[in-house]
């Protein structure tokens, strides 16, 4: 509707970010599937391009924390105001604050945005509020902000924005590990942008004479422009990956050596990142890999991702529920739904659209996974269980639950298996015999591995 009224040719770096906020807040869109085609339709130059990433990006990783300045500065509620001028508040706010845009540009372009967006009543209201929030640096805002609250939580989740109930399941992560000193490193990191890394499959890509690989995973490239516009990634041969994902499908597939004729189960696969590089190491081998994926839709993105390996009948993919196995399973990979607070660096809006609420129904399901795919391992067969979380319910509070229920299976020494399969080792990982990624530390998404093995029957 925005583009009919005023047009592609009329597209500015704040009129694109505008139009993120209203796909995310109101059509409910993934930021990251969404802003692609925003910029393809937008036509604006590149480096239009990276300054409206860098606005609308970080406007929407704080947004809370934006609507609580705005609050100050206005002396209302931001509920008030039609969404669409909260919109252009918040972009607003988050130049004058967080960006090197002049405090006049600032004010003046989110004026003129307010303008040709339709909301040319609302215009006196922007510059008002907008001229209070510059009146302070954003260091004056959040001590102020940081002075009312008066809880040293509700600081760290106003500085860095973050929800404080997820600031407090990250201290308990790194408290986990004595490591609470870290949490203004985490937080941190988690509003910087992560860096675009592809996982080259085995025997499908090589690395390019002049790409620099990533530090830890032998798969790893790191990726310039438009990924789109490498031919590896076209014809499914890479795949956009997280260096932690594919740690954690490296692991899977090689952390205990693969035999001829295995029988693999990849039991939650879609979109397929993972399951594309554990079908392409089966392919070598000559190990059968059954991908199983509940959603249909999710079914034909595990489908595409290991196109390239299509003639191989390497993989079949099927749709189908993980808590409901039949057969007998060599290998598992259970990349289990989680609440992904591990990958917030990616999801910019993520932080603000999960809820503490999630982790009870999340930590059942990952317990109902758990068993059936343990129930479906034969005696002797390992166990990969991943999730893009720290949260400690979803990591080793679920393993140390699930051994308890199955004294047949014993935890492997997990960070032993990732140095074996990295390109260097990984030190600071290790939690007990699990193996937890961060990206402060690693450089990667917040990934969980842990690998079971069942015991098998005694001879005697």
């Amino acid at each position: 509707m925005w583009e009919q009224v005023h047009g592609l040719s009329k597209t500015t770096p704040r009129h694109a970010a505008w139009r993120l906020l209203q796909a995310v807040w109101r059509e409910a869109s993934y930021a990251n599937i969404a802003w692609p085609k925003i910029l393809r339709e937008s036509g604006l130059s590149e480096p239009d391009r990276r300054y409206a990433t860098e606005l609308a990006y970080g406007t929407l990783r704080h947004t809370d924390t934006l609507l609580e300045i705005l609050r100050d500065a206005s002396g209302k509620n931001p509920k008030s105001w039609q969404p669409e001028v909260s919109w252009v508040l918040q972009l607003g706010c988050y130049q004058l604050l967080y960006m090197r845009t002049a405090s006049h540009a600032a004010v003046n372009e989110t004026v003129s945005l307010a303008r040709q967006v339709g909301l040319s009543r609302a215009t006196g209201l922007v510059n008002a509020v907008l001229r209070k929030v510059s009146a302070k640096p954003l260091d004056g805002w959040l001590v102020a902000l940081c002075h009312a609250s008066g809880v040293e939580r509700e600081c760290l989740a106003l500085s860095y924005a973050h929800p404080s109930w997820v600031v407090a399941e990250l201290q308990q992560s790194l408290a986990r590990e004595g490591r609470e000193a870290e949490i203004e490193a985490l937080l941190s990191a988690h509003n910087a942008p992560a860096r675009v890394t592809a996982a080259l499959l085995p025997g499908l890509a090589s690395l390019g004479t002049d790409e620099e690989p990533t530090p830890y995973s032998p798969l790893g490239v790191y990726l310039s422009g438009d990924p789109g516009d490498d031919e590896r990634v076209r014809s499914a041969r890479a795949r956009i990956q997280d260096e932690g994902s594919q740690l954690a499908a490296l692991v899977a597939a090689q952390g205990v050596a693969m035999r001829p004729g295995e029988r693999i189960l990849d039991a939650c696969s879609g979109p397929g990142g993972k399951t594309a590089v554990l079908a392409s190491l089966a392919q070598q081998v000559g190990a059968r890999v059954t991908a199983l994926e509940i959603a249909p839709h999710r079914a034909e993105l595990v489908k595409q991702a290991v196109s390239a390996l299509s003639e191989s009948g390497t993989c079949d993919v099927q749709v189908g529920d993980a808590t409901q196995l039949t057969g007998e399973f060599d290998r598992i990979l259970l990349d289990a739904p989680c609440s992904g607070l591990g990958a917030l660096r990616r999801r910019p809006e993520a932080r603000w659209v999960k809820k503490k609420s999630d982790l009870e129904d999340l930590h059942l399901l990952q317990q109902q996974l758990l068993d059936a795919c343990l129930g479906a391992l034969a005696p002797g067969g390992i166990l990969t269980y991943v999730t893009c979380s720290p949260v400690v319910s979803e990591t080793t509070g679920a393993i140390t639950s699930a051994l308890q229920r199955h004294p047949d299976v014993r935890a492997l020494d997990t960070a032993a298996l990732l140095d074996q399969v990295a390109r260097d080792p990984v030190s600071d990982a290790a939690v007990g015999t699990a193996v937890q990624l961060w990206p402060h530390r690693h450089g990667t998404d917040a990934m969980f591995i842990q690998v079971l093995q069942k015991q098998a029957p005694s001879s005697n």
